[in-house]
């Protein structure tokens, strides 16, 4: 693993906090006694969910220890997993259309995008490990989202002031990356993929919530 990124398990690490956080009220605060929205169907989400965290935190630590085999496992297990989640992303959009909150729909909609098209770009450059791990830790980026943007959301109680700032800090991690990247000579075009995908979803919210 390329020297700047051998911490990168570690880092991931603040997924777990950033997560509980975020979804401290509307979900982990509620157990043992969910509310009648927190249904199995959500139950199982979040279960996709966390076992995604729970990949992007191994995979590194697996390759920075050698354990080859087990990297590689772990990702083809990804062919199943993946779609299951993105599935639940499914249910979740369309418990949304239910409540008609159509507004809320650019949430979940283009973090399932952004999410698809580094996946399926990570998973075409497997066998080019520097692009491929690139691919995977913009799709990590996209995780900000959800958690920063209700830790936000939680303090301001405005998505026109929570979402920006969110939408900042991913931003500005893809364009140290890529500075970063550039400095040290190494292929940076996934980080400018990540970026364009973030920037066309950050102009989606705007339109929508400004109309």
């Amino acid at each position: 693993m390329e020297k700047n990124y051998r911490k990168l398990g570690y880092i991931f690490l603040l997924i777990i906090p950033l997560t509980i956080v975020g979804f401290y009220p509307s979900y982990f605060g509620l157990f043992p006694e969910f509310n009648e929205q927190i249904d199995t169907l959500v139950h199982m989400h979040f279960f996709l969910s966390a076992l995604w965290i729970a990949i992007l935190i191994a995979q590194p630590l697996l390759i920075i220890n050698k354990k080859y085999q087990w990297h590689k496992v772990i990702g083809k297990s990804t062919y199943l997993i993946f779609p299951l989640w993105i599935l639940s992303f499914l249910i979740m959009i369309y418990k949304v259309i239910v409540k008609k909150d159509y507004d809320y729909l650019v949430f979940p909609i283009g973090n399932m995008l952004i999410l698809i098209i580094l996946y399926v770009l990570a998973i075409k450059h497997r066998k080019t490990t520097a692009k491929h791990m690139r691919y995977m830790i913009s799709s990590a980026i996209v995780l900000i989202d959800p958690t920063i943007g209700r830790w936000t959301f939680n303090i301001f109680g405005n998505d026109l002031i929570a979402m920006p700032i969110t939408y900042a800090i991913m931003n500005l991690i893809l364009i140290g990356l890529i500075f970063m990247d550039k400095l040290n000579g190494k292929d940076y075009q996934p980080y400018v993929v990540a970026l364009i995908c973030f920037i066309l979803y950050n102009l989606a919210f705007f339109i929508v919530y400004l109309n």
